[in-house]
């Protein structure tokens, strides 16, 4: 029902009538005659004893045409020239010429209730010049009833003898002209009619040559009404000589209805597809701004609402339509400055505490590099064990996210106090450890442990009294050391093995044994890691 629905409208919408243009409309049919000659019993169309049908029992036909101008799709105004011949009015060789009490020659024929005055051989033929106003209320539809009143100038067969005047001179008739129709559009410019008309005609001799009243004499009969009527049936076909203009109507508007500053929208007017080119689209968007055509985009500097108005427009006219645009500041991602750990060197055990300065954040995370995390700033935490961390801030809204990282050592105050660590010794030309140089080691890998930021560097010296090259000894009692340290988990970036060759304060005649057993040694010295 939904699609028949739009289909019977469309095709109501593609009725378009002509406007705004001239006309030529061409008519015939058949005519009536109501008078004096129509051969009514009583004489007297207007007597209740007449019937309608009496103007007709003997028609005439006529032809003509109308020029006129359209002033919309309903009104028009036309001048038209009708041609009539209408049969009862030819008297010719109908009765005895005679005179009238005005000594003028005229006609006598026969009537129903006694001889009528006429003019001598009078012919059949009438002609009518009209101006009509017409009106079509239903312009819309293919098929509307239109009515039409003016005037008419009518040339009949009368003259003044026929009126009990002197000469000749042909009476020129007059009167109201009405009618009703129906107005079919074949075409945009071109139209099918079917009307009934009625011109009422004064005075009563114009149209006929007929008035017996003006002789005063009761031995001439005819009706008793001062006018004639012509009444006309027929047809004919209308062209408007400018085609139709169909107005221009907004059927719809694409507006979006929410904006942020800056983002460009796109507008468009949806028009009937039947409207009369060419159409001209205008905008105005509400804040002093303008556009041109079917489509047009815009930016909005300030957020607001505004009435954005667009105008369609032809010869058919203009229209216009509004939508509202809310437009929205545009969103803004958060920000994150002066991230900062104070302190930012701890000792294990001891709180330091982070912070930072966010904008438009609607959440805030803390991730302090150790597997804990906390939700907002300031945030304060103690690690539990020494090292260097990286604690990540983490900003975000529904618009994006900012993040910023932080550096925190976390030392050991134990550590800082360490200044040496244990040596070892080996036996006279050896280069493996003992278990007592195990042992000694196994305290200093306890200290590196627990301070991660201490580096080691592995001095191994010989006592020059060995066997062999001191150098190649010393270097591999380094490495021994170092490969004890490496394997026990200690970070070999942390460690550096040289061998220094010959202890110079080597002293042989110290010690009872071979050589000196101090100087076959390996010293880890300690130092800070920074910069090792």
């Amino acid at each position: 029902m939904g699609a028949a629905f739009l289909i019977a409208s469309a095709s109501q919408a593609q009725v378009i009538r002509p406007s705004e243009s001239i006309y030529i409309l061409l008519r015939g049919g058949v005519t009536g005659y109501y008078g004096d000659l129509d051969g009514n019993s009583d004489g007297d169309p207007g007597s209740a004893n007449a019937k309608l049908s009496d103007g007709f029992d003997n028609p005439g036909y006529n032809v003509g045409g109308e020029i006129g101008y359209l002033f919309n799709p309903n009104l028009s105004f036309g001048v038209g020239f009708t041609y009539m011949d209408i049969p009862n009015l030819d008297t010719r060789g109908q009765g005895p010429t005679g005179r009238g009490p005005g000594a003028n020659d005229i006609l006598f024929i026969p009537g129903p209730n006694g001889p009528i005055p006429v003019t001598k051989n009078n012919g059949s033929a009438v002609n009518m010049v009209t101006g009509l106003f017409r009106y079509l209320p239903f312009d819309a539809s293919r098929i509307s009833p239109f009515v039409e009143l003016g005037g008419a100038l009518v040339f009949g067969v009368g003259t003044d003898n026929e009126r009990n005047g002197s000469g000749t001179d042909a009476v020129i008739g007059y009167g109201p002209v009405a009618g009703l129709g129906l107005d079919v559009a074949l075409t945009p410019q071109l139209g099918l009619f079917l009307a009934a008309q009625s011109t009422v005609v004064f005075p009563d001799v114009a149209l006929d040559g007929a008035d017996a009243g003006a002789f005063n004499s009761p031995r001439f009969n005819g009706d008793d009404a001062d006018f004639d009527i012509l009444a006309n049936l027929g047809g004919g076909l209308r062209f408007a000589l400018r085609p139709p203009v169909k107005a221009v109507r907004v059927l719809g508007l694409e507006c979006p209805a929410e904006l942020q500053v800056g983002q460009n929208g796109s507008f468009m007017a949806i028009t009937n597809q039947d409207a009369t080119p060419p159409v001209t689209s205008s905008w105005q968007f509400g804040d002093g701004a303008s556009g041109s055509g079917s489509s047009a985009s815009h930016a909005f500097t300030a957020p607001g609402t505004y009435t954005v108005t667009a105008m369609v427009m032809n010869d058919g006219g203009t229209d216009s339509e509004s939508c509202i645009v809310t437009v929205v500041p545009r969103p803004t991602p958060p920000s994150l400055a002066g991230c900062r750990a104070t302190p930012s060197r701890v000792d294990a055990g001891q709180q330091v505490t982070i912070d930072a300065t966010a904008t438009e954040a609607d959440e805030i995370t803390v991730d302090f590099g150790d597997g804990t995390t906390a939700s907002s700033l300031p945030a304060r935490h103690a690690y539990a064990n020494t090292g260097s961390y990286t604690v990540t801030i983490t900003a975000t809204n529904e618009y994006g996210s900012d993040t910023c990282t932080i550096p925190v050592t976390v030392g050991d105050s134990y550590c800082a106090d360490i200044t040496e660590l244990n040596p070892v010794f080996f036996g006279y030309g050896a280069t493996t450890l003992t278990a007592d140089a195990t042992s000694r080691l196994e305290e200093n890998i306890e200290i590196l442990r627990r301070c991660p930021d201490i580096c080691v560097t592995i001095n191994a010296y010989s006592d020059g009294s060995e066997p062999g090259d001191a150098m190649r000894i010393s270097q591999a009692r380094a490495d021994a050391v170092m490969q004890y340290y490496v394997g026990q988990g200690i970070d070999a970036e942390r460690l550096r093995a040289v061998g220094r060759g010959v202890d110079p304060d080597a002293n042989s005649k110290e010690d009872p044994g071979p050589g000196d057993s101090r100087a076959r040694r390996a010293d880890s010295i300690p130092s800070s890691c920074a910069g090792f």
